[in-house]
């Protein structure tokens, strides 16, 4: 483990201070040539202090790395580079534009917040060596410290061998035939938010037709379905998003910008100072994460219970499935509930902002939405009428290409996760460029998703029908040069093992909603999408100021 730079900064200062004191080198008269030894060590460790931040955050950074020969943008400020180019606008915006503009053969260089260096990889081929190389790359530091308490050492955040053992325990679990079993699951819950829905838009509009904030509503929906597959619990978002267990998940797994900046600061500070200062996200990290925990603790056993119950029915959620495999049924309660948490945060977050973008790219192509409509009356029953008795199968889904490939061209276009970064474990060399131990690597999934050479030369539009076959068919690959060019769910051993379950609940969720409404934006504006502003300092791009949009019941199913 490397020693903290602070420590060793204390340290030289201590030996400092103890060799003044103890020999007295300097005449009377001179600087700290009298001091007491609390004065020499504060004044000492200053000096230190001073000249490690001249070296690392200024001199080193902008003239001294070897990495400053790569392509670099032009600006940035004195102390914090580019942090402002790219915090004034959405998650991977300022990256992408880069990529498109600054001419680089796989790597541009530029500084971030207290001048922190950081690559860009801008090619397929640089990613692929970050994707099958993962063991020498891991996740920075403070993305550790932001979510470790919240989530546990999960999949997510497990690295090497630990990660390679927990993917094999539990990618059996996400496979098609159990994923297939859930579809009951993610229809039940897509038809109670569908009838709530338009519940409300009957009951309060003479028009048929409400406005709804989009974003908030796929919260509540994704949120009852991830709990439910995953635990087999009703946490009752939909029904009520106040509800104990829901208020109770959103306080313990869903981190604030405060707590963002808070996991930042451990970079500077010691991460035991930042956890014990008397904040509110501490005091909410040390109250509600337990009792999270403490639910999932509970089910956890009473599921077991369940189990050992031959006479009962064996459950489809996750949690149930986790039994049957003896490599997980045989893990800690500890260790089964840091995958739980991880799994339903991970899942709820990626799969609503999914849903509130596709919603978004309906209303501005409203040709569209009379293709899917179709397309989804034509196989799905009917979520508000008798129909809903029936359940949407993955027979379904497989028969709605146009709804496959729009959600696919979705999560291209905006990537729930806009970049992620690594940090090599030692110096290493990449495509023949040296990039030195703990340098941040930005993996650019929106920049790369909108790169003429991983796309080709329509990169730069939002085109579905990329991913249909000249016969009508769903192609998978969607005209990239790669499948390192398709990051939505990321590649290699660290490609996410729900992405079936993910594209799944989204095709249940997204055909009853355009079989039952019809769409449009409220702002006019932001049918220009340059008006669009996302979210950042998150781990996801959603609209930064909401979705609303104007939902119009229309009735028939048929038709």
């Amino acid at each position: 483990m490397a020693i903290p730079s602070w420590l060793l900064a204390q340290v030289a200062a201590g030996g400092a201070t103890y060799a003044l004191i103890r020999y007295r080198p300097l005449p009377d008269g001179v600087f700290l040539a009298n001091a007491t030894p609390i004065r020499a060590f504060i004044a000492i460790y200053s000096i230190i202090l001073f000249g490690w931040v001249l070296y690392s955050r200024i001199l080193y950074p902008k003239w001294l790395s070897p990495l400053n020969k790569l392509p670099k943008p032009t600006g940035g400020s004195w102390w914090n580079g580019h942090f402002k180019q790219c915090f004034s606008v959405g998650t991977g915006e300022t990256e992408a534009k880069w990529i498109r503009e600054i001419p680089n053969d796989g790597f541009i260089y530029y500084t971030h917040i207290l001048n922190t260096p950081r690559v860009i990889a801008t090619t397929p081929k640089v990613v692929q060596e970050l994707c099958v190389r993962a063991d020498e790359f891991v996740k920075p530091k403070f993305i550790l410290w932001l979510a470790e308490k919240l989530l546990g050492i999960g999949l997510v955040l497990a690295e090497g061998p630990h990660h390679r053992q927990q993917r094999r325990a539990f990618l059996p679990i996400f496979a098609p035939r159990h994923v297939r079993e859930m579809y009951p699951i993610f229809w039940e819950k897509t038809c109670e938010v569908t009838q709530k829905l338009a519940g409300i838009v009957t009951s309060q509009s003479r028009t048929g037709e409400s406005v709804f904030e989009v974003g908030h509503w796929a919260s509540r929906t994704a949120l009852d379905i991830v709990t439910m597959a995953t635990l087999g619990a009703n946490f009752g978002a939909i029904q009520d998003e106040n509800s104990h267990l829901a208020k109770t998940y959103r306080l313990a797994l869903e981190p604030s910008r405060g707590y963002l900046f808070q996991a930042l600061l451990k970079l500077w500070f010691p991460p035991w100072l930042i956890d014990s200062m008397p904040n509110r996200w501490n005091r909410s990290l040390r109250e509600y994460v337990p009792v999270f925990r403490g639910v999932c603790r509970d089910l956890l056993v009473k599921k077991r219970m369940e189990v050992k119950d031959k006479t009962r029915e064996k459950g489809k959620d996750l949690l149930s499935l986790c039994f049957h495999y003896e490599e997980v049924a045989h893990a800690s309660e500890d260790e089964l509930i840091d995958q739980l948490s991880t799994f339903m945060a991970a899942g709820h977050e990626t799969i609503s902002v999914g849903i509130t973008w596709a919603v978004y790219m309906m209303c501005l192509h409203p040709e569209w939405q009379q293709l899917l409509r179709a397309e989804a009356r034509a196989h799905f029953p009917d979520p508000t009428g008798l129909d809903s008795q029936k359940i949407a199968t993955s027979t379904d889904v497989e028969q709605m290409p146009l709804m496959q490939a729009f959600i696919n061209e979705v999560l291209r276009w905006y990537p729930p996760i806009p970049q992620t970064l690594r940090e090599p474990l030692q110096d290493t060399v990449i495509d023949g460029q040296l990039l030195p131990k703990g340098i941040t690597i930005v993996l650019p999934i929106k920049g790369i998703h909108r790169h003429e050479k991983a796309w080709g030369p329509d990169a730069n539009v939002f085109n579905p029908r990329r991913w249909l076959n000249p016969d009508g068919s769903f192609n998978s690959t969607g005209g990239a040069v790669s499948k390192w060019a398709n990051l939505s769910f990321m590649q290699g051993v660290r490609s996410c093992v729900a992405m079936g379950f993910a594209k799944a609940e989204m095709a249940c969720v997204l055909a009853a909603w355009i079989g039952r409404f019809e769409f449009d934006l409220v702002d006019e504006e932001l049918r220009d999408e340059s008006n669009m502003a996302t979210s950042n300092g998150g781990f996801s791009g959603r609209p930064k100021d909401g979705m609303f949009v104007k939902w119009k019941v229309l009735n028939g199913w048929d038709a």
